[in-house]
């Protein structure tokens, strides 16, 4: 794995989550990164801009969560860099059950202990927290999301499932010459509503279902899958389960020699999954993400060569969920600082920022980033690395 044509890094974390390489420089960063027992003895701070931050440091996605951390902070010190202000970044694990990490958001909002929410995560925990923070204030939600009813304090950055999924079909279909699919992914809402998009999808190109699973999280059985796509005569795996699960599987399909059995497309795959799957040589697994390490295009990069200057060639990798991560905090601060959530929802707040693109009208904040959004990628794995194949505007 390369990033910027550098030496791979040395240290990438477990599928538990190893934090050594997210806490670089925190005592020299204008960022503080503060925990909810910090903040409900100390209280409000009116004059610093106060983001919750919830990111997974333990659970499914907890591979991703050193990466998110260090991209949060990066966005940070650029705000304040530009702004002159000072931000704190408190930090709550959203890698635990949904209603308790959603209780936990509940009581720091509730407090006033926080100016807005920004979230990468599983969408699992975003319907709990959104049920329990009921608009009070802005929540930035960063990765792909499932179909849901607006809310007005709900801003979504990630692709929709027909917008994640559209472009990498029909590129596999034209290109590899797959017509019969397998759908497989974990049960909760995020993977049900892939499932149901998937499917019309698949049936306007004129593909076929021939399987449809659903599995509890953490209760992959790999060779009981494979058998099971192998029996419906399956020439093609849509596969949305997430973080460690999808780990499991991409390493129990190696292991079982089905490799190169079926051509596997992955929702939920960055470079960090891969990484922990031990990388993949077969030819057969595709990503579809927003973003790869290995794009080539100007934000992109800057993004990259700024966090490797930040942290380091050693540092957990910024894959798709950190990059996210990364503009959620920027948009989440240009809210805040706008003056527009006086008297417009987070929505058409957000919606207004995004017409305008980068910079600022007269009398708000200057921030140096692009608000435009990011179109969907398709890559395939070459050992640890995954090469973009599809362009964002075509098959």
């Amino acid at each position: 794995m390369r990033i910027l044509g550098h030496s791979p890094p040395r240290q990438v974390c477990d599928t538990t989550g190893d934090f050594s390489g997210a806490i670089m420089g925190f005592m020299s960063s204008p960022v503080s990164i503060l925990l909810p027992s910090e903040v409900l003895l100390s209280g409000p701070a009116p004059r610093v801009l106060r983001l919750g931050l919830l990111a997974p440091l333990s659970g499914l996605l907890g591979v991703a969560g050193p990466s998110i951390i260090n991209c949060a902070i990066l966005a940070g010190e650029e705000i304040c860099l530009a702004t002159e202000s000072v931000m704190e970044l408190l930090l709550i694990d959203a890698g635990g059950m949904p209603d308790a990490v959603a209780r936990e958001v509940d009581l720091l909002v509730g407090a006033g202990l926080v100016n807005g929410l920004v979230g990468t995560h599983t969408s699992n925990i975003r319907v709990a927290v959104e049920a329990r923070v009921a608009d009070r204030v802005p929540y930035v939600f960063t990765p792909p999301h499932e179909f849901s009813r607006a809310r007005a304090g709900s801003v979504f950055l990630g692709s929709d499932p027909k917008e994640h999924l559209r472009q990498p079909i029909a590129w596999l279909a034209r290109n590899r010459r797959v017509t019969r699919w397998a759908l497989i992914g974990n049960d909760y809402v995020w993977p049900r509503q892939v499932h149901e998009a998937a499917t019309s999808v698949l049936r306007e190109l004129g593909q076929h279902v021939v399987l449809d699973r659903l599995v509890p999280m953490g209760h992959v059985n790999v060779a009981e899958l494979v058998a099971a796509t192998r029996r419906a005569g399956a020439d093609a795996i849509l596969i949305s389960l997430v973080g460690r699960d999808g780990i499991e599987f991409h390493r129990g399909v190696t292991e079982l020699d089905a490799g190169q059995s079926f051509v596997r497309l992955c929702t939920a795959l960055d470079e960090n999954c891969l990484v922990a799957v031990g990388g993949d040589s077969s030819g057969e697994l595709y990503s579809a993400m927003p973003t790869f390490l290995q794009q080539a295009d100007d934000r992109h990069l800057r993004l990259l060569s700024s966090y490797v200057a930040r942290f380091g060639l050693t540092a957990p990798l910024p894959g798709s969920y950190a990059e996210g991560c990364y503009d959620g905090v920027h948009v989440l601060a240009a809210l805040c600082m706008s003056g527009l959530l006086a008297n417009k929802s987070a929505v058409d707040a957000a919606g207004q920022l995004f017409a305008e693109g980068a910079g600022s009208p007269a009398g708000r904040p200057k921030h140096e980033f692009d608000l435009t959004r990011r179109p969907m990628q398709l890559a395939r794995a070459n050992h640890t690395d995954l090469e973009i194949v599809g362009m964002p505007h075509g098959v």
